[in-house]
């Protein structure tokens, strides 16, 4: 789930961006408004802002020197310029500083979702290739302790205790048999031996499992959208998620929802 900024002096322009993304269900945490660069300084200041869409025409210090100054203070957010026609060469310097996209005003529906799906997708790459280097390290880690604790005669813990709490840890996460085997220093063959014959299931499956309890357990007792329980329990692809559910369930994710309800009802009566 990512913080996004809308800096823009135009109050329509702001509320005209809030119903667009009302629209969308978006992985947008919080959603934070600045009608100048001052404000959107403060903001920046005091809270995490994954991405910002930037007028560059603003009162007092304009949108440049606003991504110039946030970028000198080390602030890596996605910035995304909104301007019109006539202030394209603007654009072009901003694209240059590092700003990712440029959005032509009137601003459209198609168009800012659009640039904001794509910036997502970017966020989302380059977190997946940060927790690469961040397994990789923790792997060589953990595979040093271990190697310790063999030769000083320690006594390992039970690989499926360790799959299971894994799993309960990780499981709103990208991972598979793969990144398991991989943060618990084991080959995927040695994991998944052993996995299945202590409990006669696969690793896979039970990942499977113990996402849709938690995908139940969201749709009983919240009021959450599906996509974003699907994100909330390590689905990237809502479709594939409610596939997935109605495969394991036997009703769709609404259908269930609708079902606790009736139940709720019915035992409150």
């Amino acid at each position: 789930m990512y913080n996004l900024l809308i800096v823009d002096d135009e109050q329509i322009e702001r509320e005209a961006l809030r119903f667009f993304l009302s629209k969308h269900q978006l992985p947008l945490a919080s959603v934070y408004e600045a009608g100048n660069a001052s404000q959107a300084l403060s903001i920046c200041h005091q809270r995490h802002i994954d991405i910002i869409t930037l007028d560059i025409n603003l009162p007092g210090m304009n949108g440049l020197d606003f991504l110039d100054t946030i970028r000198s203070e080390g602030n890596t957010a996605k910035v995304l310029i909104s301007t019109a026609y006539s202030q394209f060469e603007y654009a072009v310097k901003a694209l240059q500083n590092g700003a990712l996209d440029f959005l032509v005003k009137p601003l459209s529906e198609e168009q800012l979702v659009a640039s904001l799906e794509k910036t997502i997708d970017r966020l989302d790459k380059e977190a997946s290739a940060r927790n690469e280097l961040k397994r990789m390290g923790d792997y060589l880690k953990v595979r040093e302790e271990r190697l310790q604790a063999v030769r000083q005669g320690a006594e390992e813990e039970n690989p499926v205790a360790q799959i299971k709490n894994y799993i309960a840890q990780h499981y709103s996460e990208r991972i598979g048999l793969d990144e398991i085997a991989l943060d618990l220093a084991y080959s995927k063959f040695t994991i998944a031996k052993i996995f299945k014959a202590q409990t006669g299931d696969t690793v896979v499956s039970f990942l499977i499992h113990y996402r849709m309890e938690k995908a139940k357990e969201l749709l009983e007792l919240t009021t959450e959208p599906v996509k974003l329980v699907a994100f909330r329990v390590g689905y990237s692809d809502p479709n594939y998620f409610m596939w997935t559910f109605k495969k394991q369930v036997g009703l769709s994710p609404l259908q269930y929802r609708a079902k606790k309800l009736k139940e709720r009802r019915l035992t409150s009566e």
